[in-house]
């Protein structure tokens, strides 16, 4: 599990999709909010997810929506923590790696990101090519722990993808989570943080990767955003965008 840094109290309410409501039930009353819906608290909601199909629909990226955690193979105390740590940014989502690349989780953020504070399409493709980059690098290099592709051969397509598909079909690797929290700041500026619980990196020398056909992920997201930091040993990135 990605480690918790200061909790918060959350104020909002929780809404389960495809999670049974005696469970939200008893996760709401160990955080002391109000029971489900979506009227409740203080129009916060956060969506309790029980796999990927449960936030297939749009709809649920969107206000009241502001986080996002699969609830599915954690336990109630598990979840409430996540809770608590959602009520630490202005949008938050935390899901297994199978189901954010499933949902094609990017896309799904910037939708959330536009419903809060409208975007340009201009700044929507942007914001959404370095988040898919970002969320990319997580999900493959992070937390599968697949190494870029070497060369620009078939065989090389082959082997790149034959390992991806090879990972995800490990529980122990698909079920690591990638974890996004966003915040939007008053003065026109969003910070985006986006975490894998990999064992973290070392950015590659671009020397040394001229051959490489894949890893230019990072150069992509530095070349777009304002300003660019990882952290935790490379498990952590954070990306601000001038809005």
């Amino acid at each position: 599990m990605i480690p918790l840094a200061l909790a918060s109290p959350f104020t909002g309410s929780l809404h389960g999709l495809d999670v049974p409501p005696d469970r939200v039930r008893r996760i709401a009353t160990m955080l002391g909010l109000p029971e489900e819906g979506l009227a409740a608290g203080d129009g916060r909601v956060v969506a309790l997810l029980g796999d990927a199909e449960a936030a297939a629909d749009s709809a649920h990226w969107a206000r009241p929506f502001a986080a996002w955690i699969e609830a599915g193979p954690l336990d109630d105390a598990a979840v409430a923590a996540q809770v608590a740590r959602a009520a630490q940014a202005d949008l938050y989502a935390c899901l297994t790696t199978a189901t954010a690349n499933q949902l094609h989780l990017a896309g799904r953020i910037v939708h959330a990101i536009d419903s809060h504070r409208p975007l340009t399409e201009s700044q929507r493709d942007d914001i959404e090519l370095v988040l898919h980059e970002a969320i990319s690098n997580a999900v493959v290099h992070g937390n599968l722990q697949v190494e870029g592709m070497k060369g620009l051969s078939v065989d090389a397509l082959d082997r790149f993808s034959s390992a991806l598909a090879a990972r995800m079909a490990d529980p122990a690797f698909a079920a690591r989570r990638v974890e996004v929290s966003c915040w939007l700041a008053p003065q026109g500026e969003l910070l985006v943080e986006v975490a894998d619980e990999g064992s973290g990196f070392v950015p590659q020398n671009r020397a040394d990767a001229a051959t490489d056909a894949s890893g230019r992920g990072l150069d992509l997201i530095t070349a777009i955003a304002r300003q660019v930091e990882l952290l935790d040993n490379g498990r952590r990135i954070r990306i601000r965008f001038a809005l």
